[in-house]
Protein backbone atom coordinates (compact mmCIF):
# COMPACT_ATOMS: atom_id res chain seq x y z
CA UNK A 1 0.00 0.00 0.00
CA UNK A 2 0.72 3.55 -0.72
CA UNK A 3 -0.02 6.38 1.49
CA UNK A 4 -0.04 9.85 -0.44
CA UNK A 5 -0.53 13.83 1.20
CA UNK A 6 -2.39 15.97 -1.47
CA UNK A 7 -2.26 19.37 -1.05
CA UNK A 8 -5.05 21.99 -2.35
CA UNK A 9 -4.65 24.37 -4.79
CA UNK A 10 -5.85 27.71 -6.40
CA UNK A 11 -5.22 28.33 -10.04
CA UNK A 12 -6.03 31.28 -11.83
CA UNK A 13 -3.88 33.32 -9.69
CA UNK A 14 -4.55 37.01 -11.07
CA UNK A 15 -3.73 37.61 -14.82
CA UNK A 16 -2.44 34.06 -14.83
CA UNK A 17 -5.56 32.23 -15.91
CA UNK A 18 -4.62 28.80 -16.94
CA UNK A 19 -0.80 29.21 -16.05
CA UNK A 20 -0.53 30.13 -12.53
CA UNK A 21 -1.39 28.09 -9.49
CA UNK A 22 -0.58 27.90 -5.69
CA UNK A 23 -0.61 24.54 -3.47
CA UNK A 24 -1.91 25.05 -0.30
CA UNK A 25 -1.04 23.43 3.15
CA UNK A 26 -4.63 23.02 3.88
CA UNK A 27 -7.21 21.76 3.19
CA UNK A 28 -5.53 18.43 1.78
CA UNK A 29 -6.32 15.01 0.48
CA UNK A 30 -4.92 11.31 1.81
CA UNK A 31 -5.09 9.16 -0.85
CA UNK A 32 -4.20 5.49 -0.13
CA UNK A 33 -3.55 3.03 -3.22
CA UNK A 34 -3.63 -1.48 -3.22
CA UNK A 35 -2.44 -3.21 -6.07
CA UNK A 36 -5.89 -5.05 -7.22
CA UNK A 37 -7.26 -7.36 -9.99
CA UNK A 38 -5.44 -6.90 -13.44
CA UNK A 39 -7.67 -4.15 -15.29
CA UNK A 40 -9.44 -3.21 -12.06
CA UNK A 41 -9.73 0.67 -11.06
CA UNK A 42 -11.97 1.16 -7.97
CA UNK A 43 -12.52 4.16 -5.86
CA UNK A 44 -13.63 4.39 -2.63
CA UNK A 45 -14.46 7.76 -0.81
CA UNK A 46 -14.25 8.83 2.90
CA UNK A 47 -13.98 11.47 5.49
CA UNK A 48 -15.83 14.92 5.99
CA UNK A 49 -17.04 15.58 2.09
CA UNK A 50 -17.36 11.86 1.15
CA UNK A 51 -20.90 11.73 0.51
CA UNK A 52 -20.89 14.92 -2.07
CA UNK A 53 -18.63 13.70 -4.38
CA UNK A 54 -18.63 10.53 -6.81
CA UNK A 55 -17.09 6.81 -5.88
CA UNK A 56 -18.12 6.34 -10.17
CA UNK A 57 -14.80 4.83 -11.58
CA UNK A 58 -16.11 6.48 -14.66
CA UNK A 59 -16.20 10.47 -13.23
CA UNK A 60 -13.99 10.09 -10.45
CA UNK A 61 -10.83 12.50 -11.76
CA UNK A 62 -8.35 9.93 -9.66
CA UNK A 63 -9.66 6.62 -10.82
CA UNK A 64 -9.88 8.34 -14.38
CA UNK A 65 -6.51 9.40 -14.52
CA UNK A 66 -5.40 6.24 -12.65
CA UNK A 67 -6.97 4.28 -15.54
CA UNK A 68 -5.16 6.37 -18.23
CA UNK A 69 -1.75 5.61 -16.74
CA UNK A 70 -1.86 2.00 -16.49
CA UNK A 71 -3.18 1.51 -20.15
CA UNK A 72 -0.35 3.70 -20.93
CA UNK A 73 2.44 2.53 -18.79
CA UNK A 74 1.35 -0.71 -17.45
CA UNK A 75 -1.70 -2.54 -19.33
CA UNK A 76 -2.74 -6.06 -17.50
CA UNK A 77 -2.51 -3.73 -13.79
CA UNK A 78 -4.72 -2.93 -11.43
CA UNK A 79 -5.26 -0.40 -8.11
CA UNK A 80 -7.88 0.91 -5.67
CA UNK A 81 -8.23 4.05 -4.46
CA UNK A 82 -9.20 5.07 -0.78
CA UNK A 83 -9.54 8.96 -0.64
CA UNK A 84 -10.29 11.16 2.55
CA UNK A 85 -12.27 14.07 1.33
CA UNK A 86 -10.91 16.70 2.89
CA UNK A 87 -11.21 19.51 0.22
CA UNK A 88 -14.53 21.19 -0.09
CA UNK A 89 -15.96 20.04 -3.31
CA UNK A 90 -16.84 22.77 -5.97
CA UNK A 91 -15.60 25.68 -4.28
CA UNK A 92 -12.50 26.68 -6.62
CA UNK A 93 -10.01 24.77 -3.90
CA UNK A 94 -8.49 22.11 -7.19
CA UNK A 95 -10.47 19.05 -5.32
CA UNK A 96 -10.21 17.18 -8.52
CA UNK A 97 -7.24 17.94 -9.28
CA UNK A 98 -6.06 17.14 -6.08
CA UNK A 99 -7.66 13.76 -6.64
CA UNK A 100 -5.63 13.37 -9.65
CA UNK A 101 -2.68 14.23 -8.86
CA UNK A 102 -2.63 12.18 -5.68
CA UNK A 103 -3.76 8.49 -7.59
CA UNK A 104 -1.36 9.36 -10.16
CA UNK A 105 1.73 9.95 -8.01
CA UNK A 106 0.62 6.92 -5.44
CA UNK A 107 -0.09 4.55 -8.80
CA UNK A 108 3.75 5.57 -10.11
CA UNK A 109 5.18 4.45 -6.39
CA UNK A 110 3.08 1.85 -6.33
CA UNK A 111 4.37 0.30 -9.25
CA UNK A 112 7.76 2.14 -9.66
CA UNK A 113 6.45 3.12 -12.93
CA UNK A 114 9.49 6.08 -12.78
CA UNK A 115 7.58 8.85 -14.19
CA UNK A 116 8.81 12.08 -14.20
CA UNK A 117 7.17 15.55 -12.86
CA UNK A 118 6.37 16.55 -16.60
CA UNK A 119 4.79 13.14 -17.04
CA UNK A 120 3.20 12.99 -14.19
CA UNK A 121 1.32 16.17 -14.68
CA UNK A 122 0.41 14.78 -18.17
CA UNK A 123 -1.67 11.83 -16.79
CA UNK A 124 -3.07 13.81 -14.05
CA UNK A 125 -4.91 16.47 -16.42
CA UNK A 126 -5.88 14.41 -18.74
CA UNK A 127 -9.04 13.51 -15.82
CA UNK A 128 -9.64 17.34 -15.78
CA UNK A 129 -11.75 19.24 -17.52
CA UNK A 130 -10.09 20.34 -21.12
CA UNK A 131 -6.35 19.04 -19.94
CA UNK A 132 -5.76 22.06 -18.00
CA UNK A 133 -2.50 21.66 -16.00
CA UNK A 134 -2.41 24.58 -13.72
CA UNK A 135 -4.44 23.14 -10.23
CA UNK A 136 -2.28 19.37 -10.94
CA UNK A 137 0.78 20.88 -11.03
CA UNK A 138 0.61 23.00 -7.87
CA UNK A 139 -0.54 19.57 -6.56
CA UNK A 140 1.92 17.75 -7.49
CA UNK A 141 4.92 19.70 -7.07
CA UNK A 142 4.19 22.20 -4.34
CA UNK A 143 5.28 25.98 -4.52
CA UNK A 144 3.64 28.64 -7.06
CA UNK A 145 3.67 26.55 -10.13
CA UNK A 146 3.81 27.65 -13.75
CA UNK A 147 2.40 25.68 -16.63
CA UNK A 148 2.07 25.87 -19.85
CA UNK A 149 1.39 23.74 -23.17
CA UNK A 150 3.66 25.04 -25.75
CA UNK A 151 2.26 24.61 -29.33
CA UNK A 152 4.94 26.37 -30.82
CA UNK A 153 7.68 23.95 -29.44
CA UNK A 154 5.51 20.82 -28.89
CA UNK A 155 6.20 20.54 -25.31
CA UNK A 156 4.99 20.90 -22.11
CA UNK A 157 6.54 22.85 -19.38
CA UNK A 158 6.15 22.82 -15.67
CA UNK A 159 8.00 24.96 -13.70
CA UNK A 160 7.68 25.28 -9.35
CA UNK A 161 9.14 27.95 -7.69
CA UNK A 162 9.75 28.39 -4.01
CA UNK A 163 7.02 30.74 -1.97
CA UNK A 164 8.17 34.22 -0.93
CA UNK A 165 8.76 33.89 3.37
CA UNK A 166 6.32 37.15 3.93
CA UNK A 167 3.61 35.45 2.30
CA UNK A 168 0.26 33.92 3.70
CA UNK A 169 -3.09 33.46 2.39
CA UNK A 170 -6.74 33.23 3.92
CA UNK A 171 -9.22 31.21 2.07
CA UNK A 172 -12.90 32.41 1.90
CA UNK A 173 -15.20 29.78 1.13
CA UNK A 174 -19.06 31.09 0.54
CA UNK A 175 -21.91 28.58 0.60
CA UNK A 176 -22.51 28.91 -3.11
CA UNK A 177 -23.26 26.52 -5.39
CA UNK A 178 -21.13 26.56 -8.34
CA UNK A 179 -22.72 24.54 -11.16
CA UNK A 180 -19.47 23.20 -13.12
CA UNK A 181 -16.05 24.40 -13.87
CA UNK A 182 -16.74 23.50 -17.71
CA UNK A 183 -19.46 26.46 -17.58
CA UNK A 184 -17.13 28.15 -15.99
CA UNK A 185 -14.89 27.97 -18.75
CA UNK A 186 -17.27 28.94 -21.17
CA UNK A 187 -17.85 32.13 -19.44
CA UNK A 188 -14.08 32.93 -20.21
CA UNK A 189 -13.99 35.33 -23.68
CA UNK A 190 -12.84 34.18 -26.57
CA UNK A 191 -10.97 37.21 -27.34
CA UNK A 192 -9.74 40.37 -25.58
CA UNK A 193 -8.92 44.42 -26.41
CA UNK A 194 -5.11 44.91 -27.31
CA UNK A 195 -5.36 47.09 -23.81
CA UNK A 196 -6.20 43.67 -21.76
CA UNK A 197 -3.85 41.88 -23.40
CA UNK A 198 -0.75 44.22 -22.49
CA UNK A 199 -2.14 44.61 -19.02
CA UNK A 200 -2.53 41.33 -18.33
CA UNK A 201 1.20 40.15 -19.44
CA UNK A 202 2.48 43.15 -17.95
CA UNK A 203 1.87 41.87 -14.54
CA UNK A 204 1.68 38.31 -15.01
CA UNK A 205 5.44 38.70 -15.96
CA UNK A 206 5.48 41.48 -12.68
CA UNK A 207 4.06 38.54 -10.97
CA UNK A 208 6.62 36.48 -12.26
CA UNK A 209 9.58 38.26 -11.04
CA UNK A 210 8.15 39.01 -7.82
CA UNK A 211 8.35 35.17 -7.45
CA UNK A 212 12.12 34.37 -8.77
CA UNK A 213 13.68 38.20 -6.37
CA UNK A 214 10.82 36.94 -3.23
CA UNK A 215 9.16 39.99 -3.27
CA UNK A 216 5.84 39.52 -1.59
CA UNK A 217 4.67 42.97 -1.91
CA UNK A 218 5.02 43.25 -5.79
CA UNK A 219 3.80 39.66 -6.11
CA UNK A 220 0.97 41.17 -4.12
CA UNK A 221 0.55 44.20 -6.02
CA UNK A 222 0.72 42.69 -9.47
CA UNK A 223 -1.57 39.75 -8.73
CA UNK A 224 -4.80 41.58 -7.29
CA UNK A 225 -5.70 42.41 -10.44
CA UNK A 226 -7.09 40.29 -13.97
CA UNK A 227 -8.19 42.74 -16.82
CA UNK A 228 -10.59 40.35 -18.49
CA UNK A 229 -11.38 36.40 -17.06
CA UNK A 230 -12.70 37.46 -13.24
CA UNK A 231 -14.65 40.68 -14.87
CA UNK A 232 -16.47 38.35 -17.22
CA UNK A 233 -16.94 35.31 -15.05
CA UNK A 234 -18.46 37.75 -12.31
CA UNK A 235 -20.82 39.34 -14.60
CA UNK A 236 -22.17 36.06 -16.11
CA UNK A 237 -22.97 34.95 -12.13
CA UNK A 238 -20.62 32.19 -12.10
CA UNK A 239 -19.42 33.64 -8.62
CA UNK A 240 -22.79 34.42 -7.45
CA UNK A 241 -26.08 35.90 -8.24
CA UNK A 242 -25.64 39.81 -7.05
CA UNK A 243 -21.80 40.15 -7.78
CA UNK A 244 -20.92 41.45 -11.02
CA UNK A 245 -17.80 42.43 -12.43
CA UNK A 246 -17.94 45.93 -11.22
CA UNK A 247 -18.50 45.15 -7.30
CA UNK A 248 -15.53 42.44 -7.62
CA UNK A 249 -12.88 45.05 -8.73
CA UNK A 250 -14.42 47.75 -6.11
CA UNK A 251 -13.92 45.26 -3.28
CA UNK A 252 -10.51 44.38 -4.62
CA UNK A 253 -9.86 47.75 -5.24
CA UNK A 254 -10.88 48.88 -0.75
CA UNK A 255 -9.14 45.97 0.33
CA UNK A 256 -5.65 46.55 -1.51
CA UNK A 257 -5.56 50.11 -0.78
CA UNK A 258 -6.95 49.94 3.07
CA UNK A 259 -5.30 46.89 4.52
CA UNK A 260 -2.50 45.79 2.06
CA UNK A 261 -4.18 42.89 1.10
CA UNK A 262 -5.06 41.25 -2.47
CA UNK A 263 -8.03 38.99 -3.23
CA UNK A 264 -8.40 36.96 -6.39
CA UNK A 265 -10.88 34.23 -6.69
CA UNK A 266 -9.95 31.14 -6.39
CA UNK A 267 -9.89 28.57 -9.57
CA UNK A 268 -13.23 28.92 -10.74
CA UNK A 269 -14.78 30.34 -7.93
CA UNK A 270 -16.39 31.14 -5.51
CA UNK A 271 -13.92 30.65 -3.11
CA UNK A 272 -12.12 34.10 -2.07
CA UNK A 273 -8.01 33.91 -2.01
CA UNK A 274 -6.57 36.85 0.36
CA UNK A 275 -2.67 37.41 -0.17
CA UNK A 276 -1.13 39.00 2.72
CA UNK A 277 2.08 39.67 4.65
CA UNK A 278 2.63 38.55 8.27
CA UNK A 279 5.46 41.03 8.83
CA UNK A 280 2.79 43.83 7.71
CA UNK A 281 0.07 41.96 10.43
CA UNK A 282 1.23 41.89 13.65
CA UNK A 283 -1.29 43.55 15.93
CA UNK A 284 -3.90 41.31 17.69
CA UNK A 285 -6.18 39.01 16.26
CA UNK A 286 -9.50 40.82 15.07
CA UNK A 287 -7.50 44.35 14.68
CA UNK A 288 -5.06 43.63 12.02
CA UNK A 289 -5.73 44.45 8.23
CA UNK A 290 -6.02 40.75 7.08
CA UNK A 291 -8.55 40.64 9.63
CA UNK A 292 -10.18 43.79 8.40
CA UNK A 293 -10.02 42.32 4.81
CA UNK A 294 -11.75 39.07 5.67
CA UNK A 295 -14.55 41.23 7.69
CA UNK A 296 -15.06 43.20 4.61
CA UNK A 297 -15.29 40.14 2.05
CA UNK A 298 -17.79 38.59 4.32
CA UNK A 299 -19.59 41.25 4.77
CA UNK A 300 -20.20 41.50 1.58
CA UNK A 301 -21.15 38.09 1.04
CA UNK A 302 -24.05 38.04 3.67
CA UNK A 303 -24.92 41.66 2.30
CA UNK A 304 -25.86 39.36 -1.22
CA UNK A 305 -27.49 36.91 0.99
CA UNK A 306 -24.50 34.17 0.83
CA UNK A 307 -22.97 32.60 3.75
CA UNK A 308 -19.56 31.68 4.54
CA UNK A 309 -19.10 27.45 4.62
CA UNK A 310 -15.65 27.76 5.88
CA UNK A 311 -12.34 30.18 6.84
CA UNK A 312 -9.18 28.59 5.78
CA UNK A 313 -6.12 30.71 7.26
CA UNK A 314 -3.27 29.14 5.25
CA UNK A 315 0.04 29.67 3.44
CA UNK A 316 1.71 28.71 0.21
CA UNK A 317 2.65 25.14 0.47
CA UNK A 318 6.49 24.19 -0.59
CA UNK A 319 5.68 20.29 -1.28
CA UNK A 320 3.40 18.84 -3.18
CA UNK A 321 1.98 14.90 -3.13
CA UNK A 322 4.02 13.33 -0.36
CA UNK A 323 4.46 9.53 1.04
CA UNK A 324 3.09 9.69 4.29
Amino acid sequence: MVRVRVPASSANLGPGYDVFSVALKTPYLLVEAEKAEAGVVEVVNVGEYAGEVTDDPEKHAGARAARKLLSERAPGLGVSLRVDVSIPPRKGLGLSGAEAAGAVYAVNQLYNLGLDSVEMVYYAASAEPGGHLDNVAASLLGGFTIALNDSFLGRTVVKAVKPPEDLEFVVVVPDILKTSTEDARRAVPESLSRHHHVEAVGRAALATLSLCVSDPGLLIESVVYDPYVEVARADAGVYGRGLDGRLLMEEKRRILQLYHVAETVSGAGPSRLLWYRPSENRGPEGERPIDKAVETVVDNLSSMGYRVHRIYYTSPSIHGCQIY
